[in-house]
């Protein structure tokens, strides 16, 4: 069983890494994992990705194994993937082949539009090009929000809509752009495929080893992490206004569940689109209101969107123009649930309720809403 993997030192790419690990050596898999990772200063691919298999967060049945025997079962490409060479294909005919890095931005700055296309759309195409015609099947590892802004149940297939989605930024839209693609590029020549969409992505929750634990904190945590950096300001807390809709929603999914799943799905020939979700959003200001709670910041207000908003004070406008004006859109969308009858038939959804939030929160101010960079 031979796998590439692209994303490996990434959130959910790492946490793909260990599954895959785990499942050749649980299984006792003559498999070959196929790492594409780039240098890092002084720091190599295999320097990154050795990092991740000795840490104190790295799954106990990988790090017994040991590095030297791991790398038994790795082989690591030292490549920018702009920059992908075509002289080791002979090595991966028939490999499975998921595509998790990318580029998370959800900036509404016009001028990182084109950044964000390449990073994300451009890159996949080229991929797909020089390897599609060796390997077995294509894992393209999207996101839920590539649906744009839809209300009421949204089923798995985002590309038979009979409509074009309302996407809120430029990572939405580019991220449609490649899963169209693959869909469409796979389909013209019988290549197997599947998209693979989680939500936002939360910490661990499967297992009692590093409960709750994340890499890197994103989308929910950096507002938590702002707040939590304001809160110990000295001095009042400004009051801050959070334009919100009361029936908005915000839809978490462990990290751990993700990668679970994505692993568990790799041989089903009957799913081609599939939403990693949660069969229950949180309430956004249920969400935030327990993020607010934990980081210790107090003086907020809710309100209705309004374009007539101007800043009150200093911390209400460095908020907006920062992580603000980009999670705006999140606030203000329209109430949806997403049809979880497929996924729960593959790995059971964990119960994410008000108590797991709270822990994800204290967990990050625990570690210093520090992300870990190998």
């Amino acid at each position: 069983m031979k796998i590439i993997l692209t994303g490996a030192t990434g959130l959910l790419g790492s946490q793909i890494m260990y599954e895959i690990l785990e499942l050749f050596i649980n299984k006792k898999i003559d498999g070959k994992l196929i790492i594409f990772a780039r240098n890092r200063g002084v720091n190599s691919a295999s320097d990154r990705i050795n990092s991740l298999l000795s840490s104190s967060y790295t799954p106990k049945i990988i790090k017994e194994k040991g590095i030297k025997k791991l790398h038994e079962y790795l082989k690591i490409i030292d490549t920018d993937l702009a920059d992908v060479q075509e002289s080791f294909l002979s090595e991966i005919t028939d490999a499975y082949f998921i595509h998790s890095a990318g580029f998370v931005n959800l900036s509404t700055d016009e001028e990182h539009r084109e950044k964000i296309f390449d990073e994300n759309t451009t890159i996949t195409k080229t991929l797909f090009s020089i390897f599609h015609p060796f390997i077995k099947k294509f894992i393209y590892i999207g996101t839920a929000f590539s649906s744009g802004n839809r209300e009421g149940i949204i089923c798995n297939d985002f590309h038979n809509l009979g409509f074009k989605p309302d996407h809120r930024n430029a990572y939405e839209n580019a991220k449609f752009h490649s899963e169209n693609f693959i869909a469409e590029e796979c389909k013209k020549i019988g290549l197997p495929f599947q998209i693979l969409r989680p939500s936002v992505i939360g910490g661990k929750m499967l297992s009692n080893e590093n409960p709750y634990f994340i890499s890197k904190y994103m989308v929910f945590y950096l507002l938590a992490k702002f707040f939590y950096v304001l809160s110990q300001r000295k001095g009042n807390q400004e009051n801050i206004r959070f334009m919100i809709n009361d029936d908005t929603v915000l839809n978490i999914i462990p990290v751990d569940y993700v990668a679970k799943v994505i692993i568990s799905s790799l041989d089903r020939v009957d799913i081609e689109q599939l939403n990693i979700v949660h069969d229950k959003s949180f309430n956004m200001t249920d969400g935030l209101q327990i993020i607010m709670k934990e980081v210790g910041y107090s003086n907020y207000t809710l309100i209705p969107n309004t374009a007539s908003f101007k800043y009150a004070n200093s911390s209400e406008k460095m908020y907006y123009e920062s992580i603000g004006k980009h999670l705006n859109p999140y606030f203000i969308t329209n109430a949806n649930e997403y049809d979880t009858t497929i996924l729960n038939s593959i790995l059971e959804i964990p119960k994410l309720d008000q108590e797991a939030l709270t822990n994800m929160i204290r967990y990050a101010k625990l570690n210093n809403f520090k992300d870990i960079n190998v």
